[in-house]
Parts: C-alpha cells; structure tokens; sequence
C-alpha cells in the first residue's frame, strides 16, 4: 500500500510531500520554513525540515539515498556547500546532485527533492 502524508495544494498544485512504498521513501518540495535571509540561512533551514520529516517517517539522514538540490542560481553553489558539508555526515555522505533553475517563488533560493530507504536499507 502507499502511504501519503502531507497532502496540501501549493500555489493550486496537489501534491504529497511525503510518499512510501515498502522500503522506498520519497519527500518532494522540501524548502525553508520562511524564505527570510541568504542562502545559508534557507538551506540550513531547509536541511532542518528535512530532518523533522526523516523523523517523522522514524528515519535520521544514514537512510538518505540521494539529494537533489535545486538552486535559483549556481552562484549559491559554494555557499549552499559550506552548509551542507556542515550537515552531511563526512564518512556516509548520501548520493547528491545539485541544477540550477527557476523556482516557484521569486524569494525561494533552494529547494530539495530526497529518496531515502526504511531502517537505512537493511
């Protein structure tokens, strides 16, 4: 059975940000809680709500597969890294990828698409 949780209409889009099937886990739309501040700030944020959801699936960051971060500008690129190399574990890092486009809202500067596993894939 799949599992949907935080099912919402975002600027008149249905969607779940939070899909699970057996093992697979699958958190779509995940952005800073506001859109105040430089990239630092909506990325630590982000990584932030990021961690609340794996929790709340029972899961922490070692169950992470792969990131895709979406950024409004590769400019951020260098200053998006020194905060996720300050969250990612140095020796089990997930898989990542990282593009740059338009973005939904003028102000959203980051935005992160995760597939994880349940138990870390055990």
């Amino acid at each position: 059975m799949i599992e949907r949780r935080h099912i919402d209409t975002l600027d008149g889009a249905r969607r779940s940000q939070i899909v699970a099937q057996g093992n697979w886990i699958f958190f779509s739309g995940i952005h800073p809680e506001t859109l105040d501040g430089d990239i630092k700030d909506q990325m630590r944020s982000a990584l932030t709500r990021l961690d609340a959801l794996l929790a709340e699936m029972g899961e922490d960051q070692g169950s992470i597969f792969v990131v895709h971060v979406w950024l409004k500008d590769m400019r951020y690129f260098s200053a998006m890294n020194s905060v996720w190399n300050e969250w990612a574990d140095a020796e089990n890092p997930p898989a990542r990828t990282c593009v740059s486009g338009d973005l939904y809202r003028e102000d959203l500067l980051v935005e992160l698409i995760v597939t994880a596993c349940r138990n870390g894939g055990e």
